[in-house]
């Protein structure tokens, strides 16, 4: 009788396992061994097949529903079916094109992309998508400008690397020398740190600072709150998309994905920030942070300016989706927002 080696063996069954999450992603119906014989065209009999397909449920990569002799993927079969994408095509130039088409609406601004991103992503998905805003450890101060509006007001515009601009009119009485002098000192002081360090070092620097003392320090209480007011935030469209997924019709379910929705916190604690690379993140239902979100996976990849990682972006939907198509499509979104955004930053330079 001949031998089967183990290698061919788990050669076998990853195939037969890939082809059960392939049908069930396209179907969304329990598969069967003779499903597999006619869609897949294995060289096995269809006992060998179930025989497989057994041990896969053994291993803990398949289930099957209630009384179906039918299987679907458990959390930890998807897991393994997502590790083996290990390189993801390359998307096609008229995908990408598509892409970069989307964002010809886009205005100027950052916040304009950031939400123009996340409809792109739930747009091209059909799931949800969303984004991060640049974080404010990373995100660091081009200029501060003062601009007299009348005798007692002056309006404080900020300026970001990423194009972020805040504006706020305050209470002051300065001429316009002592404005020009004081925005000097301002930008010497804080122009290329990190909004978060700005926000420490501002008081700090003006009480170094001794003309007009007490209405200077007020000025920088209220920059202060300018650059504070510059939260990290995450802009989410499409979570009807997923509620309209055949998978959510468990009311928990769909109660959870709205609750989700609301609670940014918590979508930013799922999202996760701690990038230190550019690469795909996948987190399948029942896994880690989205425990309570069983029916959910979410695809996340890290957005740049020039070389610094300064946000994230991603895609939620069901168990049940074609993951390298999702993956490869964030992927490039990533590299277009990145491309844009250093567009942005030129421009800014060259004005």
């Amino acid at each position: 009788m001949r031998q089967i080696s183990k290698s061919l063996l788990q050669e076998r069954k990853a195939k037969v396992l890939y082809a059960v999450i392939h049908e069930y992603i396209k179907t969304g119906k329990p598969v069967g061994s003779s499903v597999l014989n006619k869609e897949y065209n294995f060289d096995l009999s269809p006992a060998s097949l179930r025989n497989i397909m057994a041990e896969l449920e053994e291993d803990g990569f398949l289930t099957h529903p209630h009384t179906s002799a039918g299987r679907i993927p458990t959390d930890e079969g998807y897991k393994t079916y997502v590790n083996s994408l290990i390189e993801l095509q390359r998307v096609a130039v008229e995908e990408e094109e598509k892409i970069k088409q989307e964002y010809e609406k886009k205005t100027k601004e950052i916040e304009s992309l950031l939400a123009q991103t996340s409809k792109i992503l739930s747009g091209l998905s059909n799931y949800t998508g969303f984004i991060t805003s640049p974080k404010a450890k990373v995100n660091e101060i081009r200029n501060i400008e003062l601009m007299p509006v009348s005798k007692s007001q002056v309006m404080v515009v900020l300026l970001t690397k990423t194009g972020i601009v805040k504006h706020k009119m305050i209470e002051l009485s300065a001429d316009s020398d002592e404005l020009y002098e004081l925005k000097k000192f301002l930008n010497s002081k804080l122009r290329n740190l990190s909004l978060e360090e700005a926000s420490k070092r501002i008081l700090v620097e003006v009480e170094k600072y001794q003309d007009n003392k007490k209405n200077l320090f007020q000025l920088a209480e209220k920059i202060s709150d300018v650059i504070d007011s510059i939260q990290d935030d995450v802009y989410v469209d499409g979570t009807s998309n997923v509620l309209a997924v055949p998978d959510f019709n468990d009311f928990e379910s769909a109660r959870n994905l709205v609750k989700l929705n609301e609670d940014r916190e918590r979508l930013k604690e799922i999202i996760g920030e701690d990038f230190k690379d550019s690469g795909i993140k996948v987190q399948i239902g029942g896994q880690g942070k989205i425990a309570d979100l069983k029916d959910l996976s979410v695809i996340t990849t890290s957005y740049s300016y020039g070389d610094k990682i300064i946000g994230v972006l991603g895609i939620i939907g069901p168990k049940r989706m074609e993951y390298e198509k999702i993956m490869t499509l964030v992927q490039s979104v990533s590299k277009v927002v990145n491309g844009l955004l250093l567009k942005m930053g030129d421009e800014e330079d060259e004005k």
